[in-house]
C-alpha cells in the first residue's frame, strides 16, 4: 500500500507540531515566572531576581547601553546589584508574546518600564525585553534576557 506524498507530508507536519504544542499550563507557568521577575525587581530583591536565572554558566543578560553584556550569574549579580541598590523596576506585562517548544520558551514584551528611585521619584519610559527561558523541574528560568529602550523616532 502506498500513500500519496501530500498525506505523508501532512502527517509529518501534524506530528511535528503536536510534539511542540504549547500547552495552556506552560503559558500560565511562564506568565507566573514573568510576574515573579516583575515582583522581585519592583521590590529591589536582588536574591529573588537572581533566583529567576538558570544556574548554567553561560546564562546571559544584555542591556541596551554599550558594554551591557553580562555572562554568568556572578557578573549579572554584580551589575544588577548596582542597579537595585537605588532603584526598583517594574514592567507592563499585559501583552507578552510567549512561544514554547518543549522545555524551552521565548518571550517578548513591548511596553512601559517604571523606575522608582530610593527617594520616591518615579520615571516611566518605553521598554522592550525578550529572552529565552528553560524549564528546570517545574520552574521557568531565564537563560537569556535582553532588555532595551527603543530608539526615539526622528
Amino acid at each position: 500500500m502506498t500513500f500519496p506524498k501530500s498525506s505523508i507530508v501532512a502527517l509529518c507536519l501534524l506530528f511535528a507540531t503536536s510534539a511542540y504544542a504549547q500547552s495552556p499550563s506552560d503559558e500560565q507557568a511562564i506568565r507566573a515566572a514573568l510576574a515573579r521577575w516583575n515582583d522581585r525587581a519592583s521590590h529591589a530583591d536582588l536574591d529573588g531576581v537572581m533566583q529567576q536565572f538558570d544556574d548554567t554558566g553561560d546564562v546571559l543578560l544584555v542591556g541596551s547601553a554599550p558594554g551591557e553584556v553580562y555572562r554568568g550569574k556572578a557578573a549579572i549579580r554584580r551589575w544588577l546589584g548596582g542597579l537595585l541598590r537605588h532603584d526598583r523596576f517594574s514592567w507592563d506585562l499585559s501583552r507578552p508574546v510567549i512561544a514554547v517548544m518543549g522545555d524551552t520558551a521565548w518571550v517578548f514584551v513591548d511596553g512601559t518600564m517604571t523606575v522608582t528611585d530610593d527617594k520616591g521619584g518615579v520615571m516611566q519610559s518605553p521598554y522592550r525585553f525578550s529572552g529565552v527561558l528553560v524549564k528546570r523541574k517545574d520552574a521557568w528560568k531565564w537563560r537569556l534576557f535582553h532588555g532595551s529602550v527603543p530608539g526615539q523616532e526622528q
